[in-house]
């Protein structure tokens, strides 16, 4: 529990967004995930509204599809 109440210290001061990206990307690297830049941007736009989750899958599609 206090690993808790330290995190929740050490993230009071930062914006919402950045502490939901950070949340993101630390669950990802405990799963064994180690998303780039691109990906992280891409959430990070979720988050700030400025792409849906429909548009986000479609950027990813496009990114991996075999032409």
């Amino acid at each position: 529990m206090s690993n808790t109440i330290q995190t929740g210290a050490a993230l009071a001061g930062v914006a919402p967004v950045d502490r939901l990206m950070a949340e993101v990307e630390k669950g990802q690297q405990l799963a064994g995930h180690f998303p780039d830049a691109e990906a992280l941007d891409r959430g990070r736009r979720v988050y700030r509204s400025e792409l849906t989750i429909e548009e986000a899958r479609a950027e990813i599609d496009a990114k991996y599809s075999r032409g």
